[in-house]
């Protein structure tokens, strides 16, 4: 059995090497592609070719600094405060509950397993 876990971690770690660098060029030829096309920092721009349709759509990334907006956003008219709050799961107080009372989380909580993850780690050489 050994024997067969590390020929199957030898060649996952293989697989993961090949996805990387063609992950790490895919993403260099994107970055390529979009230079020659987007002109806006935001927003979606297409170019049609002889053999391709392109669609580019550049993003910008927002953070939010709340303590800031608190400070100004009784000024502002409701219909432009722009930030909303929506409830998370807070997991600790999950699970203090489940030991608490195991059946009160089923009526508004949807538990499914997500994917399993594999971390290997080669020990000496290979």
């Amino acid at each position: 059995m050994n024997n067969d876990i590390n020929r199957l971690c030898q060649e996952l770690q293989e697989q993961r090497d090949i996805e990387s660098a063609a992950k790490e060029k895919r993403t260099k030829l994107e970055e390529t592609v979009a230079a020659l096309i987007a002109t806006k920092p935001e927003g979606t721009e297409k170019l049609e070719t002889c053999f391709f349709k392109i669609t580019v759509t550049s993003k910008l990334t927002r953070e939010l600094d709340y303590p800031a907006y608190k400070q100004i956003e009784e000024g502002l008219p409701v219909g432009l405060r722009c930030v909303t709050l929506k409830p998370s799961l807070d997991l600790k107080a999950l699970r203090a509950l489940e030991l608490a009372d195991p059946s009160l989380p089923a009526f508004f909580i949807t538990t499914k397993p997500a994917k399993a993850t594999v971390k290997i780690e080669p020990i000496g050489e290979a």
